[in-house]
Parts: C-alpha cells; structure tokens; sequence
C-alpha cells in the first residue's frame, strides 16, 4: 500500500510542478517578444523563427491590444505571420480590412496578407486598393504586384479604371511592364 501511495505521491508531485517549471519558460518567451518588438532595428525572420511556436500567444496578444503601440502591434502582427500562420490569418483579415485601425498597423496587415493567406491574398487586397487610406491602398497595389500575373491584372484595371491615383502608379507601371513580358497573358 505504502508503494502506491508514494507512486500516488510522485504522481501529484510531478503535476503540480509542471505548472511551475513552464511558467517561467513563457516568462521568459514574453521577455524575448517583447525585447524584439522593442529593438531599434529590423528583426529577421529567422530570429523569429528561433523563438518558435511558443511565442504566438504572446505575438498575438500583442497584436491584437489596442493599447499597445501601433508599431509594435505592427511588429508582432508581421512576426506571428512568420511564426504561425495559421493563427495570423483571421487578424490579418480583421487588421487589413478595419478602417478605424491605425494606416500603419493596416499597413503591416496588408504586407502580411500574401505569406499568411496564400492563394486567397490576391482576392483579399483587391478591395484594398480603393481604400480610403493612401498607404493602404499602395502596400495593396504592391503585393499585389508581387504575386504574379493575376495580381498585376488587377492593378492595372484599377490604375487605368481611376487612373492618376499616386498610391497605384508605380505598381501599375511595373505590372504593364511585366504583363507585356509575360507569355502567360
């Protein structure tokens, strides 16, 4: 009987320190976000990547509080892209789309958008283009200049559809210039 209560005893023990010993592994996981989303300089993907999944719910709070600094909202926004994908998405979409979010946080969603909504990027920044912020509006015509012939059509519909829009010209140009070129038209 002594066997089994010790075995009880360890058990219990076992399951309470868990708790514990992962409490400052997050601690410390929240430390490096938040020592990266304070850096001065440009943070590489790859030392995103080196937190790992662990930091995504400490990215996404970040993310996700309005009253946290745009900018790093901003940041963590890009960076849970990088980390997990999957959770960035739904945000990018809310971020990208809500015109009472600050242009450059909706900036950072819209640059987000290709790697975290895949194939659905192109149909999602589309609207984008005629948004009522001039900085959205030309990350928009960017990436979707970057995603390939689909995504320079529609660029250049838009800019011939209202053309003299400054956010659109260069992406336009770029895109003509490459539909030309491109066999696939």
């Amino acid at each position: 009987m002594s066997t089994l209560r010790g075995s009880l005893c360890l058990a219990a023990a076992l399951l309470v320190a868990a708790p514990l010993r992962a409490a400052p592994d997050q601690a410390g996981v929240r430390t490096r976000v938040n020592a990266l989303l304070g850096s001065f300089r440009p943070v590489s993907a790859a030392e995103w990547q080196a937190l790992g999944p662990d930091a995504a719910p400490a990215l996404e709070s970040v993310a996700r509080d309005p009253h946290a600094l745009p900018t790093w909202r901003a940041r963590a926004l890009a960076a849970l892209g990088v980390i997990l994908p999957s959770s960035a998405a739904p945000l990018v979409r809310q971020i990208a789309s809500d015109p009472s979010v600050a242009p450059v946080l909706r900036a950072a969603a819209v640059d987000a958008a290709p790697a975290v909504l895949g194939r659905e990027a192109v149909a999602f920044l589309a609207p984008l283009l005629r948004d009522g912020d001039r900085a959205v509006r030309r990350r928009s015509a960017e990436a979707l200049a970057a995603s390939g012939v689909s995504g320079c059509q529609i660029v250049v519909t838009e800019d011939h559809a209202h053309p003299g829009q400054q956010p659109l010209a260069a992406a336009a140009a770029r895109c003509a210039e490459r539909l030309q070129r491109s066999p696939d038209r």
